[in-house]
């Protein structure tokens, strides 16, 4: 993504979320009203008119509105619109093919306390961020160095743990989880994943483990976690439910992936958002607002060419643009 494209899609994301953490109220032509939370370009085109305009713009994945912004869709083009003030969201697609983005009315709004968890769900993404190289090739050759993915040191909620890697399908590695008395769990795998086997020992909350993986003559790779308390992780279930009352109940599948995971990312929990987005790519892989929240993760995890990476795919799938 350019700069300057950057820029506006956190910008705008700055100032919705001004709108969705106050109480709604009627906003001037110049405010952020709402932001395509969904989009799809394979066959057609999602465009913005500005409000006062006659120029249409194309759209992209996290991109800010104005109160009397017009959206379109062409061919089998469709965008999800949400919007701020906690009114919900709207789709545009063949069937309902514009939209025009509404002012909020004066009290319009849902519960403080949902607004201000709706506003952390997007809050992380509203910070500047380096521009990210562009991905390369990988070179054939050697086995590639098994870098961490996740959980790369964070918290994390206690469930069923899964760490990642980079790696190979049929390459075999040694894992192992290390507390601060020795070994806990040792385990040979061939691919780049081990679910935390249920007969290994459980983890406690509040102590800080290692993870290292190994593989043929690569130097160990490393990364901590900590299991969360569970009064915690009930605390921040509860929260996610919280999060979608106040979108409404009618809000679509992907919006509510990428809300969740932009709130627990918002929390820290970047373990735990990479999971629900991963979960969500396993149903819908051509989601460019999935991969663009992905990239923002594995910058936040200090994992550069992956981030480079999800933001390839955000480009490939636009058409050429990651978002504007």
């Amino acid at each position: 993504m350019r700069p300057c494209a950057r820029l506006r899609v956190f910008v705008g994301l700055t100032a919705l979320l001004s709108g969705l953490g106050l109480p709604a109220v009627a906003q001037s032509q110049g405010e952020v009203a709402g932001m395509i939370t969904e989009i799809k370009v394979v066959r057609g085109r999602v465009e913005v008119r500005p409000a006062g305009s006659q120029e249409w713009r194309r759209a992209g994945a996290l991109l800010a509105l104005r109160a009397g912004d017009t959206v379109r869709a062409t061919g089998d083009a469709s965008a999800v619109i949400l919007l701020s003030g906690g009114r919900g969201s709207t789709r545009v697609d063949k069937r309902s093919p514009s939209y025009v983005v509404p002012a909020p009315e004066a009290g319009a709004g849902k519960a403080q306390k949902a607004l201000s968890l709706l506003e952390s769900s997007v809050g992380f993404l509203s910070a500047p961020a380096k521009e990210a190289p562009r991905a390369t090739l990988s070179t054939r050759g050697g086995a590639r160095l098994p870098v961490i993915l996740t959980p790369r040191n964070v918290p994390v909620l206690p469930d069923a743990l899964v760490v990642e890697w980079v790696g190979s399908r049929s390459a075999r590695y040694s894992v192992r989880v290390v507390g601060p008395g020795g070994p806990v769990m040792e385990r040979t795998v061939t691919g780049a994943r081990l679910d935390y086997p249920p007969d290994a020992p459980p983890l406690k909350p509040g102590v800080r483990y290692t993870i290292e993986v190994t593989s043929g003559k690569h130097p160990v790779q490393q990364a901590w976690f900590e299991v969360v308390d569970r009064t915690l992780g009930e605390t921040i279930r509860q929260e996610l439910q919280q999060l979608e009352q106040a979108v409404g109940g009618t809000a679509p599948a992907n919006t509510l992936v990428a809300l969740r995971a932009g709130f627990l990312a918002s929390r820290g929990l970047l373990h735990d958002a990479r999971q629900i987005l991963v979960a969500g790519l396993s149903l819908d892989p051509d989601e460019p607002t999935f991969h663009f929240i992905l990239g923002k993760l594995y910058e936040k995890a200090g994992l550069p060419e992956q981030a480079a990476e999800a933001l390839e795919e955000v480009r490939f799938l636009m058409g050429g643009t990651a978002g504007r």
